[in-house]
């Protein structure tokens, strides 16, 4: 048997970050959504009675580290399946080190394809839980379309989608190490915490315009790199309703309700930056082909 998975990637229409807990991870508040950019998984059984991971794309990281390859681990203790081989390969189309959950997109993929394969009849909650030991996006990777995210991020809370539109995502040549990024922020200080009741109020009325009034990311300013500025600045000069980075960086999208607009503003940039794209938002997470 054989099957392919869709793993979408996401953006972060907010993402408001607060203190640590006993743990040591910081809280956060966020609101994503899912978009048409995605991975594509292909798991098959092996003889060798091992996980085997392949990449299409050099990643400068140990397999035991590799997100899908934890995933899997962890759907086979959850499951207490044993010694069954599975071979595992990833087509990357999300770019990496971007702000838009790749890795997370990669282990919730795992997941689903692998609990349709075993007929173990996981439930999203149980999938879920599978998904917060390997990473926190992964929760909402498995859900997908658009949730508020809290606690440490595996708190997830379904809400309405972000209505049809055409989104443009850019990713300058810089990366961000979100562990980087959340050391800045700790040494800002920061006290006051934004607020994300305008934007849920937007997403509940379908309203694409409020929606992107309301975009927010703290890591925007402790980032604070000229580059996404300037792509911000570009894709509103060009008709986007709204714009904001994605996650941590650097990756920055663009809300279009006008798809000849969209269009003429991938045009004008794709040559410009690393990687430039036009996708649509989705309801669902991790999807079975």
């Amino acid at each position: 048997m054989s099957l392919k998975i869709f793993a979408p990637a996401k953006i972060n229409l907010g993402l408001e970050i607060g203190g640590k807990n006993a743990d040591g991870y910081h809280e956060v508040d966020m609101i994503m959504q899912s978009i048409s950019l995605c991975d594509e998984i292909y798991i098959e059984f092996s003889h060798l009675q091992k996980i085997d991971i392949e990449i299409d794309k050099k990643i400068n990281c140990p397999r035991e580290k590799n997100i899908a390859f934890r995933a899997a681990e962890a759907f086979f203790d959850y499951t207490k399946i044993k010694n069954v081989g599975v071979n595992i390969k990833i087509i990357k189309k999300i770019p990496m080190c971007a702000g838009l959950a790749g890795g997370s997109a990669d282990g919730a993929g795992v997941i689903v394809g692998l609990n349709k394969m075993f007929e173990s009849n996981l439930g999203i909650p149980e999938m879920c839980e599978i998904g917060a030991r390997v990473g926190s996006d992964v929760p909402f990777c498995i859900v997908g379309g658009a949730a508020a995210a809290k606690g440490i991020g595996t708190d997830i809370t379904p809400i309405n989608t972000v209505p049809f539109c055409n989104i443009l995502v850019i990713k300058p040549n810089i990366s961000v190490s979100t562990a980087e990024a959340y050391f800045r922020f700790d040494d800002m200080k920061v006290t006051e915490r934004h607020n994300m009741n305008l934007l849920e109020t937007a997403l509940k009325l379908q309203d694409l315009s409020g929606i992107c009034a309301n975009l927010y990311n703290r890591f925007e300013g402790v980032i604070n790199n000229p580059k996404i500025f300037e792509i911000k600045d570009k894709l509103k000069s060009l008709g986007a309703l709204g714009s904001l980075m994605s996650g941590s960086g650097s990756a920055v999208y663009g809300i279009f309700d006008d798809v000849n607009k969209a269009e003429t503003a991938l045009q004008a940039l794709q040559r410009k930056y690393e990687f430039a794209g036009l996708f649509k938002p989705l309801n669902h997470g991790a999807s079975i082909c």
